[in-house]
């Protein structure tokens, strides 16, 4: 019962498959002749045993004999036993009696109905094995309807110990999808592989069979079974062979599903039906349903192939294996003497000439000397060994080149095996190539051909990496004589170092400082690679934010060296670099600003330690306010701020500071001159900081020694390196607005001349200078003005005067 548990499990699977193939029909291939008078006048068993040669088999007493044949078909024949009783005893035959030789099952049920047709399929098939050979055991598996046929077939090659099955139905491949053909394939790959010789009739409508584009049946066209043709066979009046032609209504041509098998010649790349041919196109007498019938088709043909089949099996007295190749191989070497040579007829599109064809395949057989030559031929086979390495056949053990002699078709079971020579040298078996081809240390197969078959074995030496990434080793047995790449990844990161690669030895050598290196195996040999442990080490910030960073410069070892180099790393909170164990750290960053505020780090050199420690500073921004001395606003160019050792420049008035904390106003460059101030502010909530700076304005008056007014003299002050210059009123003052608070020098130009006064330091003062003739004239100039001025008052007075006494 376990046993059935896996076939039920496919069955199911299968079911659906076939459930939707039944739909479009199973054909029978066969066809039913006119009787003349109710009398069967075509061939006779008898006729087919002389024409194809079985008679001499018979004398030798290879008549099927000890051997099992399955013949699957669908829904049976109610009357079978009464209808092979009454041909037994009408051509002499042995009796086929149900129960002893004759096996009948019904593995999915009972038919519920009995067509005519399979009734006479099932009478031709039984008859037609049983009249060829006679000793042989039938097993008919009888499906209980056409859509259970393929489950039938899988039932058949699992349960019934035949070695030989015989399927006369089948249906066009343009019937099935790609999926289902290989699904329902898998069954006939299976019989393959045990040794099951499948012959399937290839059809009865020829070439098209009925319809417009030409394809084949299936499963006919699977690479794994026999494919039978037909012929139409002419024989004397004593059954003797007379000649034969190519049946017009043979199915053959080329698969749309399968490619060409290996054994088949290089016509096509696809799979070619039939494989061979029997008599299909001149009727054989059957007893049918209760009388006697002329019925002709591949479905005669198949079965008699099947009935060959067991006289090879006999003669070679067990499983001759797959016998296509066989077939194809034979008829290369010696094909007229085993095949009968067919020349001429047609299925509609392809012809029969001699040559394997699309009609009659190889031919059809001459059964004697085709099962002599099967069972006489002796192959040569030469088990190439050069290294010596251990392999057995048939269970004898080898460990050289040897040359062993088989019989055809004789099963040759190969095992090859791996050895451990020393602890580090090995023969490990890497395949069979030549007649076997195969990567697996096990072949079984049928002989066939003389050939070598390479043993390919493979010396191995072990490999030792040690501390390959730091920490593992690891070991492999390599081919000898191939390449190795010795390699490494030049770092290494663990949890809280890093491994720095310094180079590899071999053999405990010269260390290697290079990154890959190339050599071919040629014995064992160990690599240990050289690390240094270059620590981790974790920046921590204190009083940051998301999103900070800072500079790192340190030490850290070079690959491939025993050098360390600087370098520079940026990193953020829990950032990490790997450095060298004695290495110092520079950290520096500039100011960044992050959602509205500035955060800025004194620069710090610490020596090495596994976790180091940035203390940031927030800070706000604030506008600074310049006021001169007379409170008005100054814009100074730029100017200098300090806080906590860090001095600034600032080039606008805004500036960054932490909360509460006291600044230095430290130098401010106003007018090209430099203010040193030093005047320290404290930051609060507010957002305006007021910095009054010694800038004033400054107030000059001009006058002559006499103490007479300049009008319009020039007047430059010089504070550093910065000029003002302006002129006098007719006061002789002039006033210079916000000037830098410092010492500083004038020059006046009055009259033609130039007065100079240095280290000047009042914020407003009167100047003298001496005038000359100039002060002189203006004197009597203004003496004349004003006598000028008097006589005319004089004169205007006496005129009004005059006026009035007349």
């Amino acid at each position: 019962m376990q046993k059935r548990i896996p076939l039920l499990i496919l069955i199911m699977l299968l079911l659906s498959v076939s459930i939707t193939h039944a739909s479009k029909g199973i054909n029978l291939n066969f066809q039913e002749a006119p009787l003349q008078n109710q009398v069967c006048n075509y061939l006779t068993p008898q006729d087919l045993q002389t024409a194809y040669n079985f008679l001499p088999l018979y004398n030798l007493s290879i008549n099927g004999n000890g051997q099992s044949i399955a013949i699957v078909v669908a829904h049976g024949d109610p009357n079978l036993q009464q209808d092979v009783n009454a041909f037994d005893s009408y051509y002499g035959l042995n009796a086929l009696t149900n129960g002893s030789n004759l096996v009948i099952e019904e593995p999915f049920g009972s038919p519920n109905s009995y067509p005519i047709n399979w009734t006479y399929e099932t009478a031709l098939d039984v008859e037609m094995t049983h009249s060829l050979a006679p000793n042989a055991r039938i097993y008919l598996i009888i499906a209980p309807n056409d859509s259970w046929l393929f489950q039938t077939v899988n039932y058949t090659i699992n349960n019934v110990p035949a070695d030989t099955i015989s399927l006369s139905w089948g249906s066009s491949e343009l019937d099935y999808s790609q999926q289902s053909i290989n699904y329902l394939n898998s069954i006939f790959q299976s019989a393959q592989s045990k040794g099951i010789n499948i012959f399937v009739a290839s059809g009865d409508t020829g070439a098209y069979n009925s319809y417009n584009t030409p394809n084949v049946n299936f499963p006919a066209s699977s690479p794994n079974v026999i494919a039978v043709g037909g012929t139409t066979l002419s024989v004397y009046s004593n059954g003797d062979y007379k000649s034969e032609v190519g049946w017009n209504g043979s199915g053959g041509g080329q698969s749309q599903f399968f490619t060409r098998p290996a054994f088949q010649p290089d016509i096509s790349s696809y799979r070619m039906v039939p494989d061979v041919a029997f008599d299909a196109g001149t009727p054989v007498c059957v007893y049918a349903n209760s009388d006697w019938t002329a019925l002709y088709g591949t479905s005669l043909a198949a079965p008699s192939w099947a009935a060959i089949d067991s006289l090879i099996n006999q003669n070679l007295h067990g499983e001759e294996g797959y016998l296509n190749s066989h077939l194809y191989n034979l008829f290369n070497s010696v094909g007229s003497l085993i095949f009968n040579n067919i020349t001429s007829g047609c299925n509609d599109l392809y012809c029969a000439d001699g040559e394997y064809n699309e009609v009659t395949g190889l031919g059809s057989p001459k059964v004697y000397p085709l099962v002599e030559a099967l069972s006489n031929t002796t192959y040569e086979v030469y088990f190439n060994d050069p290294v010596s390495g251990v392999f057995s056949v048939n269970g004898k053990n080898y460990s050289k080149s040897t040359t062993l002699k088989f019989a055809f078709g004789e099963k040759i079971n190969i095992a090859a095996y791996s050895q451990n020579i020393s602890s580090d040298k090995r023969i490990l078996f890497t395949s069979m190539s030549g007649i076997v081809n195969t990567r697996n240390n096990t072949a079984s197969f049928f002989i066939n051909q003389s050939g070598t078959i390479n043993m390919n074995f493979s010396v191995y030496f072990l490999v030792n990496e040690y501390d390959y990434n730091g920490i593992n080793s690891k070991s492999a047995y390599i081919r000898n004589g191939s390449t190795l790449t010795i390699s490494a990844q030049k770092l290494e990161n663990y949890s809280q170092y890093q491994e720095v690669l310094l180079g590899f030895s071999i053999d405990n050598g010269t260390l290697l400082q290079i990154p890959d290196y190339t050599i071919q195996v040629l014995s064992p040999f160990n690599v240990s690679f050289s690390w240094s442990k270059d620590p981790k080490v974790t920046f921590e910030f204190l009083n940051g934010t998301a999103g900070l960073s800072a500079n790192v410069s340190y030490y850290r070892t070079v690959p491939l060296s025993k050098t360390i180099q600087k370098v520079y790393s940026r990193v953020s909170n829990g950032g990490y670099v790997y450095s060298s164990n004695n290495s110092r750290f520079y950290v520096y960053a500039s100011p960044q600003i992050i959602t509205g505020n500035r955060y800025i780090t004194l620069n710090l050199t610490s020596k090495f330690q596994s976790t180091i420690t940035v203390n940031f500073i927030k800070e706000y921004n604030y506008t600074i306010n310049f006021l001169s001395k007379q409170g008005a606003v100054i814009r100074p160019s730029y100017f200098y701020m300090s806080f906590e050792n860090i001095t600034e420049i600032y080039q606008n008035y805004y500036i960054w500071a932490p909360r509460n904390s006291v600044i230095t106003i430290r130098n401010v460059s106003y007018d090209n001159t430099n203010l040193n101030i030093n005047q320290t502010v404290k930051t609060n909530s507010e957002n305006d900081l007021n910095v009054t700076i010694p800038v004033s304005n400054i107030n000059i008056r001009v006058v002559t020694i006499l103490g007479i007014p300049v009008v319009g003299a020039g007047v430059t002050i010089n504070i550093d390196n910065a000029s003002f210059k302006n002129y006098t009123n007719v006061l002789g003052s002039v006033t210079f607005i916000n000037l830098p608070q410092k010492t500083y020098n004038a020059t006046i130009t009055a009259y033609n001349s130039k007065f100079f006064f240095n280290n000047l330091n009042a914020l407003s003062g009167t100047l003298s200078i001496t005038a000359g003739l100039y002060e002189l004239y203006i004197i009597i100039g203004t003496i004349m003005v004003i006598l000028v001025i008097l006589l005319l008052v004089e004169r205007i007075r006496h005129r009004k005067y005059g006026k009035k006494h007349k």
